[in-house]
Formats: C-alpha cells, structure tokens, sequence
C-alpha cells in the first residue's frame, strides 16, 4: 500500500497534471460563485454551503477521478497487476485520493472564506470537522469510480454520471452540516449527520474492498 502511495505522489510530483488542474479548477470555481454572489450582503447560510459544496465537488471530480485512469493512460496497469495484489493497491490509491482531498478542500474552503466577505462563518471548528469527513467521502467514492471507468473509452463523459448517485448521500449530508457551520452550531448538535458521513464512507470502502478484485482481475 505505501509503495503505491509512493509511487503515485512521486509520479504527480514529476507531472503535477492534477495538482495544476485542481488548483485551476480550484480558483475559477470558488471566484465565479462568489462573483455570482457579490451583490448580497449577507448570503443566506443555505447558499453559502451550497456554493462550498459546488467547489469541492468540481475540484474533486477533476482531480480525483484520475486515480486508475492515469495508470491506464500510461500503460503502467498491467506491470502493476503482474507487481501488486489487488488489495494494496486499492488502499494505496485511496490514500493518495484522501491526501489530495483534504489538502484540495482545505485550499478550497480558505479561498472560498477569503473572497466571500459577505459569508459568516458561526463555527470554524465545525467546518474543519465537515471538511475532513467530506475529504474522506469524496476518496472513498471516487477511487472506486475511477476504477470503474478506468478501461472505458468514454471516461470523461462516463465519470461524473458514475459519480453522481454514489455521491448523493454525501451532498445531502455534507450541505447540510456545511450549513450547519455556517451557522455556528455546536459539534454535539451535528453529531448525528456527522457520524452518518463516517458510517457511509466506511460502508463505500467495505463495497469497494469487496468488489475491487474482481474489477482488478478483469
């Protein structure tokens, strides 16, 4: 698992592919929706979750997503099934995913903070709570997307489709905590959406541990 992890980071460090591409992605996203929202003077919390939610779900989907579809592109997968299991490789692309989303979501939510000064953030606490356990949603869910589409030949038009209904759940949460923050609620009133963010990327690792052998296989 940690040479994988290695492997990916060094190779992105060489290329730096998606880190460009998240920090664009990043910055164009954040500016426009708080542009948008210029003329308010003060944005309705549900709109400012909303708009946060916007910028980490396109920065996530744009970097994130290349996790298998990068080795594919390369043609390093097959050297990497005749080298490593199945299983290391799936945790060790995972932990990349989950590095890249937190520090991605952590840039995104201090540009987002920075430009909108129409936005009060209640708790600051609570929304660096929100913003790991969404960073952990989103490498769960899209390091398995990735792996699905991975062989496609449609993998831009097939991803964010594939996307979509697996990060549901987390939307509906994640707004709603991020709205929550935004607010300035206590962590003991947010605990139990909270732990329903844990639990669903728990269960979308135990599924993608499950099937990820067979997808290896293939």
């Amino acid at each position: 698992m940690a040479a994988v992890a290695a492997k990916d980071i060094r190779s992105e460090l060489r290329t730096r592919f998606a880190l460009n591409s998240l920090a664009m992605v990043a910055v164009v996203t954040v500016v426009v929706l708080v542009y948008a929202a210029r003329e308010e003077v003060k944005v309705p919390v549900g709109i400012a979750s909303g708009m946060l939610w916007v910028s980490m779900f396109f920065t996530a989907v744009t970097g994130l997503g290349r996790t298998f579809v990068s080795e594919e592109e390369r043609g390093t997968v097959l050297l990497l099934r005749l080298t490593t299991s199945a299983i290391p490789v799936y945790f060790g692309k995972l932990l990349v995913n989950l590095l890249f989303a937190v520090g991605v979501n952590a840039v995104v939510g201090m540009l987002y903070l920075f430009f909108s000064t129409n936005v009060q953030l209640g708790s600051p606490f609570a929304l660096v709570i929100v913003l790991l356990l969404c960073s952990f949603g989103f490498a769960a869910s899209l390091t398995i997307a990735s792996a699905i589409i991975a062989r496609s030949s449609s993998k831009s038009a097939l991803f964010p489709v594939l996307c979509f209904p697996i990060l549901l759940p987390l939307m509906v949460l994640g707004i709603d905590l991020l709205g929550r923050a935004f607010a300035g609620a206590a962590l003991g009133v947010m605990a139990e959406p909270l732990l329903l963010l844990l639990l669903y990327s728990v269960l979308v690792i135990v599924v993608s541990y499950i099937l990820f052998d067979s997808l290896w296989k293939e």
